[in-house]
Parts: C-alpha cells; structure tokens; sequence
C-alpha cells in the first residue's frame, strides 16, 4: 500500500471518526454536563466491555463462503445468526448483572443508562451475522450516526437518561447505512464449501481477539492524553502495528486469566472504593480491557500453536 493511500485511509477509518466522537461528547456536554457526560461514557464503555468479551468472528467464516454453493452459504448464515443470537442473550444477562451490581454500589444512574444502551445490542449482533455489513468503515457510520442522534436528543430537550436512548438508536442506524448503502466487500482468495462449525468460528475470534487486544490495552492507557492518546491509539491501529507485536504476547493460558481477572478486580475496586464519575470512567475502562482478555480466555481451547500461521482478511471494525 502506497503512502499516499495508507494516509487516506486513516483519514477514513480513523481520524474522520474520532472527530464526529469528539464533536458528538461536545454536544452532550453542553446539553447535560461533565458529570452526567461521564457517568453515560462509563456506562457505553461497561456496554462495549460486555461486546467484547462474547464477539465472535462470524463475519470472515462467512465471506470465506462468498462463493461457495448455496446450500453451504446458507448454513453458514443461519449458523451465524444461532451463534450471535446466543451472544447476545448472554451479553444481556451480563448487562443485567451489571446493572445489579451498580445499584448495590450507589451507581443508580449509570445502571439507569444501560437498559436504553442494551438497545442498540441487537443491532451489533445482527450486523456480524450478515456479511453485507463487514466493513471497515463501520466506525465512521457509527460516529456519525451518534453525532446526528446526540444532536437531536438536546434541540428535543431530552432528559440526561434518554441521551442513552440515543447511544442505542445509532446502532441501529449505522447497521440501516451499511446493509444498504451500495458498497462490494471485499472477498478472500481462499473459498471454503464446508458447513460452517463453532471450532472455526472460535479459532478466527481468538485469532483477531489477541491481535486486537494490544490495541485495546494501548487505547485505554492513553486516554489520559485525552484526544491525543486516541488518536495515537488509533494510528497505531491504522498502521497496523498491534498486529506486528502480537506475537511477543505470553502464549500462556494462565497468564491471561490472571490479567483478565486482575483487571476485572481493579475495576471493581475503583468503582466501589470511589464512584466518582472520573474513576467510573476508568473502572468501565478496565472491564472492557478485562473483557477483551476474558474473550481470549474462553476460546483458548481454538488458539493455533505458535508456529501455525494463518493469514485471514478482516474488513470490519469493531468499535
């Protein structure tokens, strides 16, 4: 990829989105204020937590059956629709255990948020069992679609609890923009014609799930530079350097239990021993860290050796 492009496309997937979110978190501020604004960031960012830690690859094993016979891509379809129909019933039940644990700990209005939040869950899941919505432009019709329902929500004079209505409705509306907006995904050289089983679709998470979790980590560690750190997360991401320092990630199960489970303590630890909207922010930040490990963690079992190379095409976006 030339310089040229490689600029163009971080200018699309990664700084045109980071822009519409902070023009977005501006037009929240103003209309319900720092506090408010931070405790409904928590709140998206424990919901985004809950996503990472149950996503499932579907969308490669299905594009790898693009052109395979029709029997074959059907049953990869409804197969895909079971699997992340079921991540998203354990995601709720999740959601619904947060949202018990918050009140028990004074949280009562972030655990007010996530039920509108919850909302727009479906809508994620659907997307990932429909190869039509892969794309790697997923963030930007996301941002854009929170930036447009954030903005209607304050000229309505929404209330702070239904600004989460909002989070939930652009859901919704950058899935309507990706199903339908005329757009080729990109297609693998490989085609598979085999029936679509859990073990592949586990082995092509787990993958993707350690690549992208040095990502992860780096992004929420430099959220204390504010914009600057985010955008250099997402640099980082764009030049896809957490792909290039995966491989110097521990290789042991018992060391990301350890990590996944030390950071689901920290966060718990911040969220009771403060619940300040700042230190909520970084307790909903280290659950979705603790998230993204755990994902790693229940699919172990598909994680190929260390010598085993498998070169997969993702063209999504998953935040």
């Amino acid at each position: 990829m030339t310089r040229k492009k490689k600029i163009k496309q971080l200018a699309w997937r990664e700084y045109l989105p980071l822009a519409a979110t902070a023009a977005m978190w501006a037009v929240i501020v103003l209309a319900i204020g720092h506090a408010d604004a931070a405790r409904l960031l928590a709140a998206v960012t424990f919901v985004r937590g809950t996503q990472l830690m149950l996503r499932l690859a579907t969308p490669t094993a299905l594009k790898l059956r693009s052109k395979a016979s029709r029997v074959v891509k059907r049953q990869a379809k409804r197969f895909s629709f079971r699997l992340q129909t079921l991540a998203l019933i354990t995601g709720l039940i999740v959601i619904a255990l947060l949202v018990e644990g918050l009140k028990s700990i004074g949280q009562d209005q972030i655990a007010a948020y996530l039920p509108f939040l919850a909302l727009g869950m479906p809508a994620r899941h659907l997307r990932l069992a429909d190869m039509k919505t892969a794309s790697p432009y997923f963030r930007l019709a996301l941002t854009c679609s929170g930036l447009v329902t954030a903005t209607i929500a304050w000229a309505a004079g929404w209330d702070v609890t239904l600004f989460a209505l909002a989070f939930g409705l652009r859901e919704w509306i950058a899935y309507a923009v990706l199903r339908w907006w005329p757009r080729e995904p990109r297609i693998p050289k490989q085609i598979v014609d085999q029936p679509l089983k859990f073990e592949e679709v586990a082995q092509y998470s787990v993958i993707f799930g350690r690549r992208l979790l040095t990502y992860r980590l780096s992004k929420t560690l430099l959220t204390v530079f504010g914009p600057f750190g985010n955008a250099a997360a997402r640099t980082g991401r764009g030049l896809n350097w957490h792909s290039k320092l995966e491989p110097y990630i521990p290789h042991h199960l018992g060391g990301f239990i350890a990590f996944a489970l030390g950071t689901l303590g920290a966060a718990a630890a911040f969220a009771i021993r403060s619940g300040e909207p700042a230190a909520m922010i970084v307790a909903a930040g280290l659950y979705q860290v603790s998230g993204a490990a755990l994902n790693i963690v229940f699919l172990w079992k598909w994680l190929p050796d260390r010598g085993v190379n498998i070169s997969l095409l993702y063209d999504d976006d998953d935040e």
